[in-house]
């Protein structure tokens, strides 16, 4: 799986990514459980390459695609000294 999104992921970062593009990785992403609409990836990759400010629900969004409750949450536990706890209480 890491080997298939990886080439997917150089193949996007080469050229301009298309809307084919976010498709084929959604489609990918598909085959290993993960649901993620070619839309959503966009959006993910305006933000990543700092052209896009997502709203405060995509990030919460993102959030919990990672496991958490919010963004804030994941902020803290990834920046702060907080050991994603915050989590389960």
């Amino acid at each position: 799986m890491k080997k298939n999104i990886k080439n997917l992921l150089a193949r996007l970062s080469i050229h301009k990514p298309k809307a084919h593009d976010f498709e084929k990785v959604s489609e990918t992403l598909e085959k290993y459980h993960v649901n993620l609409s070619s839309r959503s990836l966009k959006k993910l990759w305006g933000y990543l390459t700092g052209k896009e400010k997502p709203s405060q629900e995509t990030l919460d969004r993102i959030a919990l695609f990672a496991g958490f409750q919010k963004w804030e949450d994941l902020q803290t536990t990834l920046h702060g000294d907080s050991d994603g706890q915050i989590n389960y209480e």
